[in-house]
């Protein structure tokens, strides 16, 4: 594959960086339909413990499955750089980057399926979706396989500039997904169970599919298992780089885990509730999950060539185009807030608990857009550990304690909450600037290593 066809340290920088970000909110937007789509066919064909078991369920997927998608941003960096740097000898670093991922997924199935009931009972489960629940994570456990091998994928790509074949894959295995829960939950009736099946063979069609692609256009790795080595210095960088991206979205979301506990205590209805508003909430920030990836790779790519400058121009680009995205997205929340929940039930409980966590829930939208920005920019530096930290400290230190005291001390149930999540992202923001005003980005890691 030609890296020389998708340079990012050339050209205008606001039409680069918005060409290459349009293709990872289409692939964000398709991957967001997975579960929308999972959620929406429940909702209509199935029970509302199941909505709820989707909902949890696939909360706890997602936590494990970022640390996937983390180690696969180490790639993108250590790639990025390289490109930019004009160093094409990528074949040992594409090959140990496969062959952590693939350990890494095949550890998660084991890891995950094993904890499955524990973890669910952990997070308070309402009894009434406990059954669909332990199905639809058994085996969407499964596809951390497939999922180690994609993620990789795609971040290698994006780190060589090329941000259209993801979507490409995304895009096909979309398609299958929504055609297999017509059949397995509208027709068949297998509920959650049938949603997870769906999920999961959908992603292996995407995995084999991305391969037999990349190898048609002169990909260097062949997918072989005596192909899958770990070369110690690669190895060493990529973790590096990758580890503390990883962890931070793992916890990130682990975190989730514990509010969706939280929440849990507050009866069934809050528990879907607040399910749908988080599918409305991914859905609302695809441009800024893109933007967080978009930067982080064509930074990468331009620190690798020393320009500085140029980077930070991409930060701010990014930053601007992202924050009015929320801010629709803000406003349709604020305006119609009962119209968006109702999209997935028409129980008019659920509804209620939904618009309630929705009344402070919409600032994260903003906030959220301009934390990931300057996250995706420090990432591209190298700098993960920063982010790292950065996390941790608005997560554990503010978000969690916050929803507690908001929502179970003081009583307020899922409004207290809603409007207790905007305050951490407030804090990375806050973080994030300091560091970027300090000058200490400009420090080599990567080449350091």
């Amino acid at each position: 594959m030609n890296t020389a066809d998708n340079n990012l340290t050339q050209g205008n920088v606001f039409r680069k960086l918005w060409m290459f970000t349009l293709p990872f909110i289409g692939a964000n937007l398709l991957q967001t339909l997975y579960g929308m789509v999972d959620l929406y066919i429940v909702g209509r064909y199935a029970e509302t413990a199941d909505v709820s078991a989707v909902s949890i369920s696939g909360t706890v997927i997602s936590t494990f499955l970022m640390f996937l998608i983390g180690l696969s941003v180490g790639a993108t960096v250590i790639i990025g750089q390289k490109v930019g740097a004009g160093d094409r000898s990528l074949h040992s670093v594409i090959s140990t980057a496969f062959t952590l991922s693939l350990i890494a997924g095949a550890g998660l199935m084991v890891i995950v399926a094993a904890l499955t009931v524990p973890l669910l009972g952990w997070i308070n489960t309402p009894e009434e979706a406990m059954k669909g629940a332990v199905s639809y994570m058994l085996i969407c456990s499964i596809g951390y396989l497939f999922q180690s091998v994609f993620n990789m994928l795609a971040g290698i790509l994006r780190g060589m500039g090329d941000s259209r074949s993801p979507l490409l894959f995304v895009g096909v295995s979309t398609v299958f997904n929504i055609i297999g829960d017509i059949i397995l939950i509208g027709i068949c009736g297998l509920g959650a169970a049938g949603a997870a099946i769906a999920t999961v063979l959908a992603q292996l069609l995407c995995m084999v599919f991305g391969m037999i692609y990349v190898r048609k256009k002169g990909f260097s790795f062949d997918f072989r298992l005596k192909s899958y080595r770990l070369q110690k210095e690669e190895a060493s960088s990529l973790l590096k780089i990758g580890i503390p991206v990883a962890l931070q979205e793992f916890l990130v979301m682990f975190s989730f885990i514990v509010i969706a506990g939280i929440i849990n205590r507050f009866g069934l209805n809050a528990s879907a509730g607040a399910g749908i508003l988080d599918k409305i909430f991914l859905f609302a920030t695809i441009p800024t999950f893109a933007f967080n990836s978009s930067i982080s790779a064509m930074v990468a790519q331009n620190i690798g060539a020393k320009k500085q400058k140029r980077a930070v121009s991409c930060l701010l680009y990014g930053s601007l185009l992202s924050t009015l995205f929320a801010i629709v997205f803000f406003l349709l929340g604020l305006l119609i807030p009962e119209k968006m929940v109702g999209i997935f039930t028409t129980d008019p409980g659920v509804i209620s608990e939904g618009i309630s966590y929705f009344a402070g829930y919409k600032y994260e939208y903003i906030l959220c857009s301009l934390a990931f920005c300057i996250n995706g920019f420090i990432n591209g530096t190298g700098h993960t550990r920063l982010t790292l930290i950065n996390n941790v400290v608005s997560t554990y230190v503010i978000r969690i304690p916050a929803c507690i005291i908001a929502g179970i001390i003081l009583h307020t149930g899922l409004l207290g909450v809603g409007y207790a999540l905007p305050a951490a992202s407030l804090v990375q923001v806050i973080i994030g600037l300091v560091f970027l005003f300090s000058g200490r980005w400009k420090r080599d890691v990567v080449s350091a290593e």
